[in-house]
């Protein structure tokens, strides 16, 4: 019981004050024990292991800085090549609008030749029929394609009134074929 009361009798604020006290002494102890070390040009294992992690967080910094500017330099080169691929790109696709157009127009004009040549065709056939006041029986069907691709090629009515004669109001002429046998 006396232990406890010789416990309770104790002056913490003291205590505390003197634990304090010691921490500073000790303190101000180290601080004076490193700064006559560095004065010596001495170095301890603590300064050592400080030094190497203040080394090693200035050179992560240095190769962060490194790794920006190429990130940076990268994506500068990344823009230029995709800027050169959008040129090729739409350059091919001009091209291939150009080559496409100059061919539907080489259609158009090839077209338009079939159908004038087509057209004289008719012309010429319909001048022999009328002369033969017919239309021989070998030729009814070859008429009727060569109208057929001429409305194709989206002949005009001229024509087709020459056509439509020809189908309507002349005969047929039977056609005979001999065989010449040696």
């Amino acid at each position: 019981m006396e232990a406890f009361k010789e416990l309770f009798q104790i002056n913490f604020s003291y205590v505390f004050l003197s634990v304090f006290s010691i921490f500073i002494g000790i303190k101000f102890m180290v601080s004076l024990f490193e700064w006559g070390i560095d004065k010596l040009g001495l170095e301890t294992k603590w300064m050592r292991a400080k030094r190497e992690e203040h080394n090693l967080i200035v050179q992560t910094s240095q190769n962060l800085a490194k790794l920006q500017e190429k990130h940076a330099k990268d994506m500068e080169q990344s823009d230029h090549h995709d800027e050169r691929i959008r040129q090729e790109l739409s350059d091919f696709i001009h091209d291939m609008r150009q080559s496409i157009f100059d061919t539907q127009k080489q259609i158009e004009t090839l077209m338009c030749g079939s159908k004038e040549l087509l057209g004289a065709e008719i012309d010429k056939r319909y001048r022999e029929y009328i002369a033969l006041d017919g239309i021989p029986e070998s030729d009814v069907t070859e008429f009727a394609d060569i109208f057929t691709a001429y409305k194709k090629l989206n002949g005009n009515h001229s024509r087709d009134a020459k056509y439509d004669y020809v189908k309507n109001h002349l005969s047929v002429i039977p056609v005979e074929t001999k065989l010449i046998t040696k």
